[in-house]
């Protein structure tokens, strides 16, 4: 079984670098391998830099969550509904139904009255002919 590639400094921080710039993974994949020491298969690539991506991810996804979160407090409607939508549990189409729904409750019938109704039924057991 041959040996494990070394940890190499030099393929991390480029792997870092390009991460940050925002390329695709198959992309920085091919990059490395002019590097001496680069892993050619994506596992030997993940198991050795693994921890190096998901760091600078994590990193990325925090400084970009950072802004958002502060556009929003500062009333940025679009950050706002970012915000909500992905960590609120917030979708305007259950807002929506819900307003659509309103009805007033003098006149608002249970479904079960307007199916007796319909089938010419009555709920007081005292008005049934049958």
């Amino acid at each position: 079984m041959p040996a494990a590639l070394p940890y190499k400094k030099a393929i991390a921080n480029r792997i870092r670098k390009m991460i940050r710039d925002g390329v695709a993974m198959k992309d920085i994949m091919v990059s490395i391998q002019e590097l001496q020491d680069a892993p050619s298969s994506f596992a030997t690539f993940y198991k050795t830099y693994g921890q190096d991506i998901a760091q600078e991810r994590s990193d990325i996804v925090g400084q970009v969550g950072n802004v958002v979160v502060q556009q929003a407090l500062d009333g940025d409607f679009k950050s706002q509904e970012l915000f909500l939508r992905s960590k609120g549990g917030w979708s305007p189409n259950s807002t929506l139904n819900e307003n659509e729904q309103e009805t007033d409750a003098d006149t608002d019938e249970s479904a079960i009255d307007a199916l007796m109704t319909l089938l010419g039924k009555s709920r007081d057991p005292s008005d049934n002919s049958e």
